[in-house]
């Protein structure tokens, strides 16, 4: 990974913005921008960079030894004991210089903190630096969606009648760590028959019955980036409506993934697979977007859905998951990763589409 660059290229974003640095807290982009290793959720570190001067990776003994050996795109600050990164920034950073900050994820309180500094909501810049994925990134995901390829053929290979949704969601992740996965990328969600119907369905003791359709979605971390994928199985044959029903999502998502290219717009692709379902009655059960952007976060820009108008481009990374949601009877998902390239989309996943009824 070329972190140097993504300095670089943030250093003229805030030096446009008129700002003198930028201070960031999240983990997910101070692990973009150096290449730090992270724990979602933790916010140990912190990194400084100066227009001037270059980066500052700010961190504490306990994550010292580790960041050292991950990181050279900046340099590494040790804290002393009990002191905390902010406090060793004061140490760093003197007066009263405007800095940019990370809007959404720096607190009022935390503002107030750090009240001497001048600051600056940076309005997303590094998050549409992260849009477009170059080929190392893309490698990553692609390696992450293969280990999501290969844990779900060995689960379901191993899914028989009777098995709870719990035990369903263990063999899959079980499959994801024998198989490279360094992490989940999310909780893994499985909900059957009239939990189906709950599209972050959490699993529960629930044993899938006869004909009960089974949606399972969940994906690998490697190398700090994500997969995602979504799968429905069937315990038992579901019968004519379901079938009917499934077969409509597999439409709705395969003319979906033929109109991705770069210029399109989300909205525009949206559009295919809403107009598909419309057609067919089931329109009003599709109550989701029809995809999202996947890197580093599971969730991040763009959105491929009714309220971005914006055109894709080359290295977008996307999922296209259209799905049919029926008040208890049934829920239908399929989800499948693609990047963006000129003149098309490229599927990073190879799992069949085809109704698989166990």
């Amino acid at each position: 990974m070329d972190h140097r660059r993504r300095i670089n290229e943030l250093v003229s974003g805030i030096e446009q913005m008129g700002l003198e640095g930028a201070i960031i807290f999240s983990p997910e982009n101070i692990h973009y921008l150096t290449g730090a290793p992270f724990v979602r959720g933790s916010y140990g570190k912190l990194l400084f960079v100066d227009r001037n001067v270059g980066a500052s990776l700010i961190v504490t003994d306990l994550d010292y030894q580790e960041t050292s050996d991950s990181v050279n795109s900046a340099e590494i600050v040790k804290t002393d004991f009990m002191e905390k990164p902010l406090d060793r920034l004061r140490k760093i950073v003197k007066g009263s210089p405007k800095l940019g900050f990370e809007d959404g994820i720096i607190s009022t309180a935390l503002r107030e903190k750090i009240g001497e500094y001048r600051l600056e909501p940076l309005r997303g810049l590094i998050e549409r630096m992260r849009e477009r994925k170059d080929p190392d990134e893309i490698a990553l995901i692609e390696k992450a969606q293969s280990i999501n390829d290969r844990a779900i053929k060995k689960a379901v290979d191993n899914m028989r009648e009777g098995m709870s949704e719990l035990e369903i969601a263990a063999e899959l992740e079980y499959n994801l760590r024998r198989e490279g996965g360094e992490s989940f990328a999310f909780e893994t969600i499985v909900a059957s028959g009239s939990r189906g119907v709950y599209p972050h369905g959490m699993p529960s003791t629930r044993r899938p019955s006869k004909g009960d359709a089974v949606v399972i979605d969940f994906g690998a971390k490697y190398g700090g980036y994500c997969s995602d994928m979504t799968r429905t199985i069937f315990f038992g044959d579901p019968g004519a409506e379901v079938r009917n029903a499934y077969e409509a999502v597999r439409e709705a998502q395969e003319k979906a993934i033929e109109s991705v290219r770069d210029g399109v717009s989300g909205r525009e692709i949206d559009a295919v697979a809403r107009g598909i379902l419309d057609r067919l009655g089931l329109g009003k059960f599709f109550v989701h977007g029809l995809g999202h952007g996947v890197g580093i976060d599971i969730h991040e820009a763009p959105v491929v859905g009714p309220s971005n108008e914006n055109p894709l481009a080359a290295g977008n990374v996307i999922t296209i998951e259209p799905g049919v949601y029926l008040p208890g009877k049934y829920g239908i998902r399929i989800e499948d990763l693609l990047v963006v390239e000129k003149g098309g989309g490229r599927d990073l996943t190879r799992f069949n589409r085809e109704l698989i009824v166990i």
